[in-house]
């Protein structure tokens, strides 16, 4: 049985999006002693390292992440721990949930394939029944929003960024039939990060 973990940053006010569903804004006042602190992608590259496959979801936010990965890989510009994720980007299986997405809009990048929408619970149940390095969802906000509610989601990974957002879309869209457990935490104070691992229990 594979385990299904979801791995957001959020706002110190719960936002997950400004309101033109971008978060640049929210980096207009981020405190200058956390420049250029990087621990976020150490974190979500190490998740990406011992997962199997990768759930993405909708049209914009999908080919967005894909393009943006795949132009970091020969960006000479780019960290060294952003060209690693870009490669093991490419590597895994993507999974991408979408009614708009077609095989053409694919074809640039490698290990990628589509799941309709309605199909997209069971196809999720079908992952987690197999064997093998567990399943990530990181950002498809709305997908893992419906994944919690139908009792698929293991493990809530939130990163608190010291930001505040004011105003955009929040985590969450609805309160789910979920019980969280803590199950770590951790501060990076070279960028003001906290993260809360919580265990996603039926209530």
């Amino acid at each position: 049985m594979r385990t299904l973990t979801v791995c957001n940053f959020t706002t110190v006010d719960g936002y997950y999006e400004d309101d033109h569903h971008d978060i640049a804004s929210f980096f207009e006042h981020r405190h200058p002693d956390y420049s250029g602190a990087d621990d976020f992608d150490h974190h979500t590259f190490s998740l990406l390292e011992d997962a199997g496959t990768v759930l993405l979801s909708g049209r914009r936010s999908s080919l967005g992440n894909l393009s943006y990965w795949a132009g970091v890989r020969h960006d000479p510009d780019a960290t060294a721990i952003r060209r690693a994720f870009a490669e093991r980007f490419e590597a895994i299986e993507k999974v991408i949930v979408s009614d708009t997405i077609t095989e053409a809009d694919l074809a640039p990048y490698p290990n990628t394939r589509i799941v309709g929408v309605a199909a997209a619970t069971e196809e999720v149940r079908a992952l987690k029944s197999g064997d093998g390095p567990g399943v990530l969802v990181l950002l498809g906000r709305v997908l893992w929003n419906h994944l919690m509610r139908e009792g698929l989601v293991d493990e809530l990974q939130l990163v608190t960024f010291p930001l505040i957002g004011g105003s955009g879309v929040p985590l969450f869209d609805s309160r789910p039939p979920v019980a969280l457990k803590l199950i770590g935490t951790r501060v990076w104070e070279a960028s003001g990060n906290v993260l809360m691992r919580w265990r996603v229990d039926p209530d």
